[in-house]
């Protein structure tokens, strides 16, 4: 039985928490949130993490796929926080209005990041990353909106659609904005339209 080196060279993947991978991820954060996304050159990221320009293909293929990585950690953090924020309760109405404001507020909690990745969603490579987390989105809510609504799939698209553009809104703003959220949680059927007072 013969041992086998670590593969070096582009794409060899030094582990997802590697401690330079996630350095060249932070590099990149910063650079898009303060400059865009036209400044996310390979070397602009290995110069600001202090790296030779080789390192970052030990990690990444191309730009691509660090921007594609920024949106996965990006919406891992968003997607853990509302489940956690959510965790305890029941399915229903108010779980989804829970789920939408959670998701708005941590949009808020980065604007820069938001906005690199709103300027990222026209590349292809990350047009079907956008698409895979809004039908994720679109789930969890269905699953809130069974037995409120007479099409719960397509109103669970409709209400994720909705709440990107509310956060959109107030990405643009750089403000909370209550009454396009009040307007938006409003699609939402509460008890009382259903009939289900006590």
């Amino acid at each position: 039985m013969t041992s086998r080196m670590q593969r070096r060279g582009p794409g060899s993947r030094a582990g997802g928490n590697h401690p330079t991978r996630l350095e060249l991820l932070n590099a990149a954060t910063h650079l898009a949130s303060v400059e865009g996304l036209d400044a996310l050159t390979v070397s602009a990221i290995t110069d600001a993490a202090g790296h030779a320009k080789g390192t970052f293909y030990v990690h990444f293929d191309d730009r691509s796929q660090i921007i594609a990585e920024l949106h996965r950690r990006f919406h891992d953090d968003l997607f853990s926080s509302i489940e956690a924020r959510t965790a305890a309760m029941v399915p229903g109405s108010e779980r989804a209005r829970v789920r939408i404001e959670a998701f708005l507020d941590g949009c808020r909690s980065q604007p820069a990041v938001r906005a690199m990745l709103l300027e990222a969603r026209s590349l292809p490579e990350i047009a079907s990353l956008v698409e895979q987390r809004n039908a994720e989105a679109a789930e969890a809510l269905k699953a809130d909106l069974r037995g409120q609504v007479a099409h719960p799939s397509e109103t669970a698209r409709l209400l994720v659609s909705a709440t990107i553009e509310v956060a959109l809104q107030e990405l643009t703003t750089n403000r909370r904005l209550p009454r396009l959220r009040a307007a938006l949680s409003s699609f939402i059927p509460t008890q009382e339209k259903l009939g289900m007072t006590e």
